[in-house]
């Protein structure tokens, strides 16, 4: 199998980091470990640890690279194309609207017209403004299996025929292993800019919060979190390994959807504060749908109750522990279906 993967973005930004891996992943479970893959990235050098062929898709000053065009333009020689699951299918600011066409646009159109099976990972997709809407839906009723993970994005392109299944995040074959003995109740915070700034509410929440501990979801050009985490200044900033590489479990309350998610898979107990409609479905998914909040408009004093429940009460832990495992089931019947549709596809050779 020779397969295209579309749509990656850095592995410095470690949740996109995670959906290239998890990508790869379903990918070799699918069709062998011998596998051909060839990436396209937005930093492809980030990449470098996996070993495979990588392009950028990123534009320069004299346009698209000549090897990033070649490739595209023999997509048709590959066996299966597959789009990175993720959110960036958008188009609400015109800023926003003009990278989504410059660096997603011009590879869905190019899947859309490879003459060869074509699957979308898990996507939110949306909002789309400016008369965007219409010609978003067009391309993407040119792949052959969309898959979303939201239903705004679903209803807002009901017109596509997305198929609802879970983050593949969730969908990972790792099962969390909650331990009920929370030694530190400290909690961990990670925040990221949003529209520019740290929001006001998370602001007044680290406030209440008097004493936490950080950590740094993506540290990449553009979208680095460094800034907006040192300026609520936590205890400390806990590396990755400190935070995920641990048996001891935390209360943590992340902005970023991925670094909410990888914190649930390493056994922490999670609060995720959504600034986008993905981080609704993923929770609703997980069984926690009272753990998801909106950043923008949510009440500390109830994330600051939840976060004390679940750092003194162990039946809150296990209720907590229960529902993930509960949800599980599901997930991982929506991981053998995507499975079995992606040879499916892959057999049939059919547009």
């Amino acid at each position: 199998m020779n397969i295209l993967v579309l749509h990656g973005y850095s592995a410095l930004n470690r949740g996109d980091g995670l959906l290239v891996s998890s990508t790869l992943n379903i990918l070799r479970e699918a069709f062998g470990e011998e596998i051909k893959v060839t990436l396209v990235a937005s930093d492809p050098d980030s990449f470098s640890n996996l070993e495979l062929e990588s392009y950028p898709a990123v534009p320069h000053i004299s346009g698209y690279s000549k090897e990033y065009m070649r490739v595209l333009r023999n997509i048709g020689k590959f066996d299966l194309v597959v789009g990175v699951g993720g959110g960036y299918l958008r188009g609400g600011r015109v800023v926003e609207l003009a990278k989504t066409s410059l660096v997603h646009g011009v590879q869905l159109f190019a899947a859309g017209r490879s003459g060869v099976p074509t699957v979308y990972f898990p996507q939110s997709v949306g909002p789309f403004r400016y008369g965007s809407r219409l010609p978003m839906s067009r391309l993407l009723r040119r792949i052959d299996r969309v898959y979303g993970r939201d239903d705004r994005s679903m209803d807002e392109f009901s017109d596509v025929a997305m198929i609802r299944i879970p983050d593949l995040a969730i969908l990972s074959k790792h099962e969390p292993s909650f331990s009920n003995d929370l030694k530190d109740g400290t909690p961990v915070l990670s925040v990221r800019a949003v529209n520019g700034r740290v929001p006001p509410l998370v602001r007044e929440l680290a406030g209440y919060l008097e004493t936490f501990d950080g950590y740094i979801q993506s540290e990449t050009r553009g979208n680095d979190d460094s800034a907006a985490m040192s300026a609520l200044m936590p205890r400390t900033v806990l590396t990755r390994n400190e935070l995920f590489d641990t048996r001891t479990p935390r209360v943590v309350i992340a902005v970023r959807l991925h670094a909410s998610l990888m914190a649930l898979q390493a056994g922490h107990y999670v609060i995720h504060l959504a600034y986008e409609r993905k981080g609704f479905g993923a929770f609703e998914d997980l069984g926690l749908p009272e753990y998801v909040h909106n950043v923008n408009k949510f009440e500390p004093h109830r994330v600051l109750m939840q976060a004390h429940q679940l750092a003194t009460d162990e039946g809150v832990r296990r209720d907590y522990a229960r529902r993930v495992g509960a949800a599980r089931s599901t997930s991982q019947r929506h991981r053998k279906s995507l499975i079995g549709e992606l040879r499916g596809l892959a057999a049939s050779g059919e547009k």
